[in-house]
């Protein structure tokens, strides 16, 4: 019984697995982006309400 060899498929595999890379590091880039800004924006609302504590407001 003669069999054929399994077809080569590196170059698809890599060409696919370049842009699911890419969206990984972009989902990644916008997790961090998001705690980021959350992160800031808790500190920031935290020093005003301080600030405005301290000038008796």
């Amino acid at each position: 019984m003669d069999r054929q060899p399994a077809p080569d498929f590196t170059k698809a595999f890599l060409v696919s697995l370049a842009p699911l890379v890419f969206i990984a590091l972009v989902a990644v880039w916008v997790i961090l982006g998001l705690l980021g800004a959350l992160g800031v924006s808790y500190f920031a609302d935290k020093g005003i309400t301080l600030l405005g504590r301290r000038m008796g407001a």
